[in-house]
């Protein structure tokens, strides 16, 4: 149960950090852009968040995998 908030409460904290890069980025968008990545990475990349928005990214993932190994874990 321990480990379970523990993953919920990393989850929410990479989502909001998340949210708000993306909200950033959406604000101060780009006018020129390579069409792979899109408009929004590039206006991440180029307000250099890149780094921030990776660590938030698997600060999400790590809480949703933490979550889901205490889901399936068998009791003794």
């Amino acid at each position: 149960m321990k480990r379970v908030l523990i993953g919920g409460f990393v989850s929410l904290i990479g989502s909001i950090w998340t949210l708000a890069i993306i909200l950033l980025a959406a604000n101060n968008l780009t006018s020129s852009w390579y069409t792979p990545p899109g408009r929004l990475l590039t206006s991440i990349s180029e307000l250099g968040l890149m780094l921030f928005f990776v660590i938030s990214a698997l600060l999400v993932v790590l809480g949703i995998v933490l979550m889901a190994v205490e889901y399936f874990k068998r009791e003794k």
